[in-house]
């Protein structure tokens, strides 16, 4: 059996992005109700990302899903930024997050993505993973 089967956080991650991108395709909700799906599913995916890349090795089927994902959440992000531009920023006062918030989420993940699939060496990554996390793993 594969990795990608063993681990149901993937799983969950993949069922959640796959479900907002329809769901946003299909033009069922509002603007605002999609990027709060959107902004769950990143912290979804953020979760997963620390138990299965931060706190453990991640293996290569860990790497595969997280390119994966990665790059639908960039993408994703990134129409939500451009639909919400053209229809003039985000209504005030209807949630706690403004449109800067849901950019810079979109720059973590590329920041993210850099870091996993970039040039960077193990050792420069466990390097950054240190200073940030002060070297503990668990």
């Amino acid at each position: 059996m594969s990795e990608v089967l063993e681990s149901p956080r993937w799983q969950a991650v993949g069922l959640v992005i796959d479900q907002n991108q329809r769901d946003l395709l299909a033009g069922e909700f509002d603007l605002l109700s999609e990027i709060v799906a959107w902004l769950k599913s990143v912290s979804l995916f953020q979760a997963t990302v620390d138990e299965r890349m931060i706190l453990e090795d991640p293996t290569p089927a860990d790497l595969r899903q997280h390119r994966t994902w990665v790059a639908s959440l960039i993408t994703e992000g990134e129409q939500l930024v451009t639909e919400a531009e053209s229809q003039g920023g985000l209504p005030p006062g209807r949630v706690k997050f403004k449109l800067d918030d849901v950019k810079a989420t979109v720059e973590l993940l590329r920041t993210d993505q850099r870091m996993w699939h970039s040039g960077l060496t193990p050792e420069s990554r466990a390097e950054i993973l240190a200073a940030v996390f002060d070297g503990k793993k668990s």
